[in-house]
């Protein structure tokens, strides 16, 4: 059996086995309820999966192979798509959503951590779909951390590298001991951030089930809520404030909070990523809150803080909460959100965008190209935390800009083609893109992508995958020379 087709089979193996008994606690979810007919659909969906999960590593558990970088884009890339269709199946079980590419798209949605839906009666859904919604965020979420850690960066999907030798590349080494610990105290901090957010907001007045549900989504910066118009339906300050800084946990970078505090919090805060991150946050807060002033809304100015706050955390870890109408905002206010959405939040975070490391290696390109035209004799090494950059990392970061915007445009170009405004087909490609989920105009708050096509919602399902494997790994499968270095 072809070594390719073992991983395949063994890594969607380890998917289907964590699958099923999140469906079966779906069920759990569901009964406590009084919901059975739909929980006894996750049960035995839970079961299927899980048996299908240890059959599939079963077939394969005697043979060992070592996955080459040519193999691994494809393999992270099906591994995607195919917990996707997984995830999409209780939606159509359940009667939910009755068609194909909009159970898809809720899926793909979910697992990417984008929080867009097609869903526009969400209220009133059953309780185990609810959770569900929030569950695949939630996993996702964790899925994209241990890839960022472990995965990501031996497949060159961090950034670094997009063109390969003529050759397989490096190998992707078994997973170690060392990197087993990481994986198991990632899961921990990501376990207890949740539980933490869970308390505090059922502290504040929310139910210990809209907690959370809630909690999974601000965690895995998803964004699902249970109601349409999202952290709006809550009254006062508080449950914004505590899941505001939950969204900015979410979008931190986790290889940080691995290594960083063992020397210390200044060690921490020393990180140029996390420096870059702050002043973002800092600065995108301050500048939507004085806006907010200045348009003379009646908002008292605590008020304003915790729009701006909220809405900037919530755009910049691209999470895609909504507190209040940001589409009826100052345009100051909106293209600071727009901004913020595109940059992103962190390398090795459950975040979108292009990722604050970058932001920050293009501005020291920037500083650098002026300095070699102000002084022909100049020369200084592009270093991140006092680290020289490789020219593949350096060349790696200056076109991740242009393949996002590549990918956008082409997106809108396509969805023009249906039934879709081009002011409308900008906001659907950018809010799946980014993975914030919702945009601007007819896609800000409450906004739902059910008027969108089959064709187009699987166009959209593909911009959140490729957003969420940040580009790389799409533009190089879609590569004629990749399926001939790979042979």
């Amino acid at each position: 059996m072809n070594h390719v087709v073992c991983s395949v089979i063994r890594i969607c193996g380890i998917m289907l086995m964590v699958l099923g008994p999140a469906m079966v606690l779906t069920f759990i979810v569901s009964c406590l309820r009084g919901q059975w007919e739909e929980g006894f659909c996750f049960l035995w969906l839970g079961i299927l999966l899980f048996a299908t999960g240890v059959i599939s590593r079963r077939v394969v558990r005697h043979r060992t192979s070592k996955l080459h970088l040519g193999d691994g884009f494809l393999i992270v890339t099906l591994m995607w798509i195919l917990m996707s269709v997984a995830g999409a199946l209780p939606y159509i079980i359940t009667g939910t959503i009755t068609s194909i590419p909009s159970a898809l798209f809720e899926s793909v949605s979910g697992f990417t951590t984008t929080g867009a839906t097609v869903l526009e009666d969400i209220p009133h859904l059953p309780y185990g779909i609810l959770f569900w919604r929030c569950m695949t965020c939630w996993l996702g979420g964790v899925g994209i951390l241990l890839l960022a850690i472990t995965l990501m960066p031996a497949l060159g999907l961090n950034g670094q590298r997009l063109n390969t030798p003529d050759n397989y590349g490096p190998v992707i080494e078994e997973v170690s001991p060392r990197m087993i610990d990481s994986i198991r105290t990632i899961i921990a901090i990501y376990t207890g951030l949740t539980l933490l957010e869970t308390i505090l907001l059922w502290c504040s007045g929310m139910t210990l089930f809209n907690g959370l549900i809630h909690s999974m989504s601000t965690v895995s910066t998803g964004g699902f809520s249970r109601y349409n118009e999202g952290i709006a339906h809550f009254q006062g300050a508080a449950i914004p404030l505590i899941i505001g800084l939950f969204m900015v946990a979410g979008g931190v970078n986790y290889h940080l909070l691995l290594h960083r505090p063992k020397n210390g919090l200044r060690s921490f805060l020393r990180s140029s990523e996390i420096r870059m991150y702050g002043i973002f946050l800092g600065g995108s807060t301050l500048l939507i809150s004085i806006a907010l002033l200045l348009q003379d809304n009646g908002l008292a100015p605590e008020k304003c803080f915790v729009h701006g706050f909220f809405q900037s955390a919530s755009f910049l870890s691209t999470t895609g909460f909504c507190s209040t109408n940001y589409g009826i905002w100052p345009q100051i206010a909106q293209t600071t959100l727009l901004i913020l959405m595109f940059c992103g939040a962190c390398t090795a975070s459950a975040g979108g965008g292009i990722k604050m490391a970058r932001v920050s290696i293009l501005l020291k390109l920037v500083r650098h190209g002026i300095s070699t035209r102000l002084h022909a004799n100049f020369f200084e090494t592009v270093k991140m935390d006092r680290q020289g950059l490789g020219s593949d990392t350096v060349s790696g970061t200056a076109t991740m800009p242009f393949l996002y915007l590549t990918a956008l445009f082409t997106g809108t170009f396509l969805l023009t083609f249906g039934d879709v405004s081009l002011s409308q087909a900008f906001n659907a490609s950018i809010a799946c893109l980014c993975n914030t989920g919702h945009a601007f105009s007819q896609l800000g708050m409450g906004s739902s992508f059910a008027s969108f096509g089959p064709l187009s919602k699987l166009l959209l399902s593909l911009l959140m995958i490729g957003g969420r494997l940040e580009i790389y790994a799409i533009v190089i499968l879609i590569m004629p020379k990749y399926w001939t270095w790979s042979r």
